[in-house]
């Protein structure tokens, strides 16, 4: 009987587990990139879940990239021990030293793919202080990630699901904000990588400077013809510098013709001899040329005319990122108290308790192992 609630059960766990890491994965994410590009709040995108779909892999990829040998390091260390607590420790430490550097490295290199980039090293070493700043802040965050990590999937007990599940959300998103953070301020210092290409003299010298006798010139009939489906291959003439130019000779004076008069009577009616007529002109009375009208033009809003606050601020530009004197100040918490953090660690909150029930379900009922 127990096979029945166990694979429905397991089933739930890869269901809601994906979908959990899903919302995770882009909620991580944009704490991260919302605090590296210097931004005191998170900017929370509300954008279909399935264009954030390839975050997951790509988490997979970083993370997997050193939990996975970690973990089976720690099992291999603690191997004949019933400490579950070692067993999760050693893994932490070595993603603690590790995978800040390939998330820098994903930032900062051609690719978000490549886990390492020398370039990162450099920018380190550059600001130590900051990284031992962020090291000893994130240790806590990662203490508090293993902590909920055990209490919501290991902990016995409904009451710890909820805590663990707060926990671990709360702590995965303070260290996306610590790691944004050192992400800044590692952008306002060198790289050694660019480095400007020194010209060769011989080369800045462009063929204008050169002489013109020592120009080689193109002729069109050295060109390639043309192929037409008419004419068939076209070619352009040739022209040879020595040619001297033509001289333009400037046009005479024109003399205006004498105004001609209509060639019928007009019934005595007076005829301005300085009007030109032609063959088209029938009526004989000139046309009286009144003053121009002017048009009374609409009043526009003076919303049209003055722009707004808003787009004043865009123009200019006084929410551009400075470099920060400090690294780590309470602006860095400012994030937890918005109402969409509040509102995302809630959803995280319910779907990883979703996940844990399972997970204990499975346990439980497990035709193997049993609790």
């Amino acid at each position: 009987m127990g096979a029945f609630i166990f694979v429905p059960a397991l089933v739930g766990c890869v269901v809601f587990g994906f979908i959990f890491c899903l919302f995770a994965a882009h909620a991580y994410l944009t704490v991260m990139q919302s605090t590296g590009s210097g931004a005191k709040l998170i900017t929370w995108v509300h954008d279909p879940i399935l264009d954030h779909f390839w975050k997951v892999f790509y988490l997979a990829w970083l993370i997997g990239l050193w939990l996975g040998p970690a973990y089976l390091i720690g099992r291999a260390v603690t191997s004949g021990m019933e400490s579950s607590w070692l067993r999760l420790a050693i893994p932490l430490c070595v993603f603690w030293i590790a995978y800040p550097v390939s998330q820098l490295s994903s930032l900062s290199g051609p690719t978000i793919w490549l886990p390492l980039h020398p370039d990162v090293f450099n920018r380190l070493a550059q600001k130590s202080s900051v990284v031992l700043g962020f090291l000893a802040l994130s240790a806590g965050a990662l203490a508090g990630l293993g902590l909920g990590y055990h209490l919501a999937f290991f902990q016995s007990g409904l009451l710890w699901l909820p805590i663990g599940s707060i926990v671990f959300v709360t702590s995965a998103l303070i260290y996306a904000r610590l790691l944004g953070r050192l992400a800044f301020v590692l952008a306002f210092t060198k790289s050694f990588m660019k480095r400007k290409k020194k010209r060769d003299p011989d080369e800045s010298k462009t063929a204008n400077e050169q002489p013109a006798e020592e120009q080689e010139i193109t002729q069109t009939s050295e060109l390639p013809p043309i192929e037409t489906r008419l004419d068939g291959p076209v070619t352009g003439y040739d022209f040879a510098i020595e040619d001297e130019p033509l001289e333009v000779q400037p046009l005479a004076a024109s003399q205006d013709p004498p105004p001609r008069q209509p060639s019928r009577k007009t019934g005595g009616t007076s005829i301005d001899k300085s009007r030109q007529w032609t063959d088209e002109d029938e009526d004989a009375t000139p046309y009286d040329v009144g003053e121009m009208e002017l048009m009374a033009e609409e009043a526009r809003p003076s919303v049209v005319i003055q722009p707004s606050a808003a787009e004043m601020k865009l123009i200019s530009r006084d929410d551009v990122p400075k470099r920060p004197k400090r690294a780590w100040t309470p602006e860095v918490w400012a994030f937890l108290g918005q109402p969409e953090t509040i509102a995302s660690i809630g959803m995280l909150s319910l779907m990883c308790s979703a996940v844990g029930g399972m997970i204990r379900i499975c346990r439980a009922f497990n035709p193997v192992g049993g609790e």
